[in-house]
C-alpha cells in the first residue's frame, strides 16, 4: 500500500535583531519650507544613526535613509471651498539594533520629536541562527510525515513504511492551495509609549516563528 502524507515542522524563538523604521518628514503651505524641514531632520537621524554606528561595540547592525519624496495637493473645506495648495517632503529610514535597550532609547528620544513618526518594529534572526533553524524545522516536517504515514500504516494493518518520495508542497500531485514550503515569519510590533513623564519606550520583543511543510510518500506491505 502507499501513503500520502503532509508533515509541518515549527520553532518559536526570541529575537536577536529589531529592525525599527521610522519617517521624518514635514507639512506646509510652502513647498520649499517643507523640504527644508525634512532635509532637516533627515540629516539630524543621519548623523545619530552614524553615531551609533561608530559606537564599540556599535548597537546596530546597519541603517538605511531613503530618498526624500515629496507630494502637493490642494485641499477641500468642509464647505466645498478649494483651499491653498499643501506640499509634504518625506523619507523613509531603517535602522537595524542588535542591542534592544539602545533601541528602547534611540525610539523615546527621536519618537517625541516634531516631524519623526515611529513605524513598526520587525524581529527577526541573525542569519545563521535563521538557516540553523529553517534546516531544523525541515528535518521536523519530514519526522512528522513520517510518524504520521506510520500511524496510518499500522491502523489498516501493515508493517514498517518506507519513504518513497518527499517534496515541497503540490509536488506530488496534491497540492494544498496557499500552502508554502517554507515560512519564515518575522513578527512585527509598534514601539508603545511606556506613560510618558520621561519614563521612555516599553519594548516587548514578539517571537519569531519558522514553519516548514512538506509533502511525502510512503510504502508500506
Amino acid at each position: 500500500m502507499e501513503i500520502t502524507v503532509s508533515g509541518t515542522g515549527r520553532s518559536s524563538l526570541r529575537p536577536e535583531r529589531a529592525t525599527l523604521h521610522l519617517t521624518a518628514g514635514f507639512e506646509s503651505g510652502d513647498k520649499a519650507e517643507a523640504m527644508s524641514e525634512a532635509t532637516r531632520v533627515v540629516n539630524e537621524l543621519s548623523a545619530d544613526l552614524r553615531r551609533l554606528k561608530e559606537l564599540d561595540p556599535s548597537p546596530t547592525t546597519w541603517s538605511a535613509v531613503l530618498p526624500i519624496g515629496t507630494r502637493s495637493w490642494r485641499p477641500w473645506s468642509d464647505q466645498g471651498a478649494i483651499l491653498p495648495m499643501r506640499h509634504a517632503a518625506s523619507a523613509r529610514l531603517m535602522v537595524k539594533f542588535r542591542d534592544f535597550p539602545t533601541l528602547a532609547g534611540f525610539a523615546d528620544h527621536w519618537g517625541g520629536r516634531p516631524g519623526v513618526t515611529l513605524g513598526h518594529i520587525e524581529w527577526t534572526l541573525t542569519e545563521a541562527r535563521q538557516k540553523e533553524t529553517e534546516r531544523s524545522v525541515l528535518a521536523q516536517a519530514v519526522e512528522v510525515a513520517r510518524e504520521r504515514a506510520q500511524v496510518l500504516a499500522t491502523a489498516a494493518g501493515a508493517g514498517e513504511v518506507r519513504c518513497l518520495e518527499v517534496s515541497d508542497p503540490g509536488m506530488l500531485g496534491h497540492r494544498t492551495e496557499g500552502e508554502p514550503m517554507m515560512l519564515a515569519a518575522s513578527r512585527s510590533a509598534y514601539a508603545k509609549d511606556a506613560g510618558g513623564g520621561g519614563e521612555g519606550i516599553e519594548i516587548a520583543p514578539e517571537d519569531v516563528d519558522i514553519e516548514a511543510t512538506v509533502h511525502a510518500r510512503f510504502t508500506a506491505d
